[in-house]
């Protein structure tokens, strides 16, 4: 019985994605072609002559790329060198946990929003523009249940690896699809993998957006790694907490987390009661930011 639900489920995402594509949006989980008349429209919109001239890098697709072994000069390469530069990478909110979920929506979505709401906390949504597309419901109920939603760009491809107009491709398809399904214009968004350096938020910030890194390595939950067990993934955690309730917790922190599949769905109940247990606050990233306008703009009320 269970295979079956998994085979009707699996179907209907895919005729999703089909709809999805005959409404005019780019082919799922891949880059967007540069040369569409759509998106030579949004190239117009934006200059870009001043990008650094930072070498695109070369990585496999649905993954990130390899670091070099020196920093060029002005990269300030995030994940390869802890260069964050204007990165936010903390919750400047005390004893915080800021709650944020990406690679949704999905399938697995409907289960961590009724988890959420039984425990009446709000997350940031880090969004794949080609699911939202296919799945507009689900973001839709994340927006009526008070949740707050961020692009992770149209197929989650590592950023460095692709050319400025990518980039624009990316953030603009994902925009539009949230858009069209909610009448929120975006502005908050995290990288792929953490991928980032200069080029790629010079990109970012001719378009508006404020990037949401996490807090290092000891707040990513590896809920995104089936070769760790879940009791692993939660003795990690539980250092991780016990070290950060240990010390004066004048500000919070932003964890990795994923709606992508059930198996990582299934892990937030697990994971979130040992931040209650410690008397740790949650919120989302407005929230952790003070940000009252969470959004680049509301160009119609939500649909809810």
């Amino acid at each position: 019985m269970v295979k079956y639900l998994v085979s009707i489920t699996v179907l209907a995402t895919v005729l999703a994605t089909v709809q999805a594509q005959l409404k005019g949006y780019p082919p799922s989980e891949k880059v967007p072609d540069v040369k569409s008349a759509q998106v030579k429209a949004w190239l117009k919109e934006v200059d870009l002559s001043g990008a650094p001239k930072i070498p695109i890098a070369k990585g496999i697709p649905g993954d990130a790329p390899k670091c070099n072994k020196r920093q060029l000069p002005n990269e300030c390469h995030w994940t390869c060198f802890d260069c964050a530069a204007d990165d936010i990478t903390v919750c400047p909110r005390a004893n915080t946990w800021g709650l944020t979920f990406d690679d949704g929506p999905t399938a697995a979505t409907p289960a961590l929003l009724d988890y959420l709401k039984s425990k009446h906390l709000n997350a940031t949504f880090f969004l794949i523009g080609s699911n939202v597309a296919a799945l507009p419901k689900h973001v839709q109920r994340e927006v009526a249940e008070g949740h707050h939603l961020a692009s992770h760009t149209w197929s989650h491809t590592a950023l460095t690896t692709l050319t400025n107009e990518q980039i624009v491709a990316e953030m603009k398809w994902t925009e539009k699809a949230v858009l069209e399904a909610t009448g929120l214009r975006l502005k908050y968004m995290r990288p792929p993998f953490g991928d980032i350096n200069n080029r790629v938020r010079y990109v970012l910030k001719k378009l508006g957006y404020l990037v949401v890194d996490w807090t290092g390595d000891e707040f990513d939950t590896n809920d995104w790694d089936p070769e760790l067990s879940d009791s692993k993934k939660i003795a990690l955690m539980t250092k991780s907490l016990n070290k950060y309730a240990a010390g004066k917790r004048t500000k919070g922190f932003y964890m990795l987390q994923h709606d992508q599949s059930a198996s990582t769905v299934k892990l937030a109940p697990k994971l979130l009661p040992l931040g209650i247990a410690r008397n740790i606050s949650f919120g989302n990233v407005p929230v952790c930011q003070g940000d009252s306008q969470p959004y680049q703009a509301v160009v119609k009320a939500p649909v809810v």
